[in-house]
């Protein structure tokens, strides 16, 4: 039924409905289509609207980048893992945020928000590196995105950031912190370390069959091999027909002479500038710097903040009356006032100044012929790919289908869900998503193209050998050694236990030793956290500097061949009042984590505080499908 209504979308039929679908929402509304829901917001912030265009871009844009990644996930997947209440509650956020930076009057200026969009590469013209209008049009279109819409979430983003780090700014880890850091780092243990070698465990005997079976179906989950599938990998990318193109020279200088003015790098200027409060404060700083005195000098005594600007073009410069002195004056002429948008008044001076540059024809000639035989190599591309794709659904194999359409193919002949060869290595160029499409495609079937970094791969699945448990007689030896080291084990841990319980119930340490003929390691030595985490057994250093003075540990060997005893003999923790500067090291190497939990409570207090409306009811609607006719009986 799926792939019935995936035909029906194709035709006539499907532009029907969407057109009657489009004249019931102009008739009615989207509210009496969807069953006439009270509000068309899905959340109301402090009087802002979320509305479901907002969450439908975000979800749009969030699903682009996952596929960018590599990543195929589909708007159903996403919204049965619950990604469009996620995204809610983040445009809430981000609501909640914007509403509380305009209640205390804070805000990004024009200038850094005309820097942060410059820092996109899509907004640049290639061949220039300068910011491009066309392209940064296109960039917006291609998000869903106007230029106030867009340039208001670029500003919100940046005040956030401004004042969350305003507000924690001022946060300290207190003193006691610090304390504890140092009484954690300082603290020294004298301790006396045995070993109880596995000798002393006793002779092993063999297990018998019972055991043998026994232990075999317990580990079973261990000794199975996983499902293998064998694969065929269709590329499909535009660089593998690049090579294919001879882009003639006429051709290669008719596109450069068509496109000499886009290719002009502008003006650029350097300058510096100094906003001024008021007119006279204006004057006095024109006058200052007349004298010879330095923009930093002038800045400090008026208390005027000062700028710098390095090879800006006009259209760089945010406050437009700025932008006209700065483009209107020769380098290192007199500083000039201004009244400007930004500031009441400002103070510029030009200090160097780029020509604009026409670039040779040789300087391009390659990134011209790299972009057209780009576009001729997308158009070869898509025929190859429909040619693939006719001869798919004439019945043709995958890989017999790609060499007929000349495009190059992989051939896995075994790979797990991991991404491994039966050898355990893992496949290098096969990334996680693509695999899991492997496990999910049936065998004799074949995957849609999928996006996986510059190329579409198609993923055909050639063979699957299933899930099987190793027969016992193949791991009787394993077995039988893991077994042994097993009881071994157990052994030497009831030995630990006795020889702890022998010293913590008022036995010598040496008594013991002599007693159970250990072997003496160490004979109280000093030992720091970090020397105790150096010996090897298993969990030793964190029970020795979990236990009170005078009682005795024990832990496994790292390799199963011995018990180590440890006895706490005395503790020393350097005293904070004779260690100041070691209290405020640790105090500061603890000061990030407090001021990053300190901004998680206030941006939490925020949203808490917002008023917020939610609209569950449009956001069910809108989001959960309904069984599909393959469901019915």
């Amino acid at each position: 039924m799926l792939a019935q209504l995936r035909n029906l979308t194709r035709g006539w039929i499907a532009y029907l409905l969407l057109f009657l679908l489009a004249v019931a929402f102009a008739m009615f509304g989207v509210n009496d289509v969807f069953n006439g829901v009270g509000s068309q917001n899905l959340a109301e912030v402090g009087g802002r609207a979320v509305t479901p265009q907002q969450l439908s871009r975000e979800m749009e844009i969030y699903l682009r980048q996952m596929r960018n990644q590599g990543n195929n996930i589909s708007q159903a997947d996403a919204i049965e893992a619950g990604l469009h209440s996620r995204l809610l509650e983040s445009l809430i956020a981000r609501t909640a945020m914007e509403n509380y930076a305009d209640k205390i009057g804070v805000s990004a200026s024009d200038a850094q928000v005309a820097d942060r969009i410059r820092e996109f590469p899509p907004v640049l013209n290639p061949l220039s590196g300068q910011f491009d209008t066309a392209a940064y049009d296109g960039f917006l279109r291609e998000l869903g995105y106007s230029r106030p819409e867009f340039e208001r979430e670029i500003r919100n983003e940046l005040t956030t950031g401004m004042f969350m780090e305003a507000l924690v700014a001022g946060a300290r880890a207190p003193s006691s912190f610090g304390k504890l850091v140092l009484a954690y780092e300082s603290e020294r243990r004298t301790v006396s370390l045995a070993e109880a070698p596995a000798s002393l465990a006793g002779q092993i005997p063999a297990p018998n069959e019972a055991q043998v079976q026994a232990f075999y179906e317990e580990n079973e989950a261990s000794l199975r091999v996983p499902e293998y599938r064998a694969l065929v990998l269709v590329r499909a990318t535009p660089a593998d027909f690049i090579n294919r193109i001879d882009v003639p020279e006429a051709r290669l200088r008719e596109e450069f002479d068509a496109r000499r003015a886009t290719l002009v790098a502008p003006e650029t200027r350097s300058f510096y500038r100094i906003a001024a409060s008021s007119q006279a404060q204006a004057n006095d700083a024109v006058a200052r710097l007349g004298r010879g005195e330095t923009p930093e000098a002038v800045s400090q005594a008026l208390n005027a903040p000062l700028t710098r600007g390095a090879d800006q073009t006009r259209d760089q410069i945010a406050d437009s009356a700025v932008a006209e002195a700065v483009f209107s004056m020769a380098a290192n002429a007199p500083p000039r006032a201004v009244q400007s948008q930004l500031a009441p008044w400002t103070v510029v001076r030009v200090t160097s100044v780029t020509a604009s540059s026409a670039p040779d024809f040789a300087q391009v000639r390659d990134q011209l012929r790299q972009e057209l035989a780009g576009e001729e190599a997308s158009e070869l591309l898509q025929a190859a790919i429909a040619s693939f794709e006719e001869a798919r659904a004439a019945g043709t194999s995958a890989a017999e289908a790609a060499r007929a359409a000349g495009l190059p193919i992989t051939e896995i002949a075994a790979v797990n869900a991991q991404g491994q060869t039966p050898q355990g290595q893992q496949i290098e160029g096969l990334p996680a998503d693509m695999v899991q499409v492997a496990f999910e495609t049936s065998e004799g079937e074949a995957s849609d193209f999928l996006p996986v970094g510059d190329a579409d791969v198609v993923v055909a699945v050639t063979g699957v050998t299933p899930s099987s448990v190793r027969p016992l007689a193949e791991v009787r030896a394993q077995l039988v050694d893991a077994w042994t080291s097993r009881e071994r084990a157990r052994r030497l841990e009831e030995l630990g236990a006795d020889i702890v319980a022998a010293i913590n119930g008022g036995q010598g340490f040496d008594a013991v030793v002599r007693a159970r003929r250990l072997n003496v390691l160490v004979n109280s030595r000093d030992l720091d956290r970090r020397t105790a985490a150096q010996l090897p057994a298993r969990e030793l250093a964190a029970l020795m500097f979990g236990a009170e003075q005078g009682r005795a540990v024990s832990s496994i060997r790292g390799d199963g061949g011995a018990v180590y005893v440890a006895v706490v003999e005395n503790i020393q923790r350097t005293d904070p009042a004779t260690a100041p500067e070691q209290v405020e090291a640790g105090r500061a190497q603890l000061q990030q984590a407090v001021g990053e939990s300190l901004g998680e409570a206030v941006q939490s207090a925020i949203i808490a505080d917002a008023s917020t409306r939610r609209n569950q009811r449009l956001l069910d609607q809108l989001y959960t499908s309904g069984p599909t006719d393959d469901a019915a009986p």
